[in-house]
């Protein structure tokens, strides 16, 4: 009965309020990847090797980005997976770290990689968490594109 009525209040109180991942409210499994606090990343740049993985569109990375971050669109992860290194930590995120990452950390667990991480909260709780972020031009201040601004700006360009 305490289980039937603890599946009742996620899905009518929403898993969110409770602090659940999106994998685990959509009942589906989180096992491909872990999700990692940013703090906790600061911890493991500082004792080893961590290959960061933007998976947001390039214009998303070139207004700003971790360190040291590599860009591959999540949707390009399958065909560019080869490159990536299969001996050291992979974090990936995108703005939330909602979808993008998960569906690229899945993709990558599904062509064998292991020891893969989504950063909670993406690169917008890197930044609220006091961490740096740079862009590309080293000339312009780093930023993040919000959906909606960044859709506008490529509507305006005319893409």
């Amino acid at each position: 009965m305490r289980a039937r009525l603890r599946g009742w209040l996620l899905v009518f109180c929403g898993g969110a309020a409770l602090g659940l991942p999106a994998a685990v409210m959509a009942g589906e499994p989180a096992n491909d990847f872990r999700y990692v606090q940013p703090s906790a990343l600061r911890e493991m740049i500082r004792t080893g090797q961590v290959t960061f993985l933007d998976v947001r569109e390039p214009d998303e990375f070139a207004a700003g980005h971790l360190p040291d971050a590599r860009n591959i669109p999540y949707d390009a992860v399958g065909s560019l997976a080869p490159e990536l290194p299969h001996d050291t930590p992979i974090v990936l995120y995108c703005i939330h770290s909602a979808h993008r990452a998960q569906a690229a950390a899945r993709t990558l667990a599904g062509l064998g990689f292991e020891n893969l991480f989504v950063l909670e909260g993406g690169i917008v709780a890197w930044q609220a968490g006091g961490q740096t972020i740079l862009a590309s031009d080293p000339g312009r201040a780093p930023t993040i594109l919000p959906k909606g601004e960044r859709c506008a700006a490529l509507e305006k360009a005319g893409h």
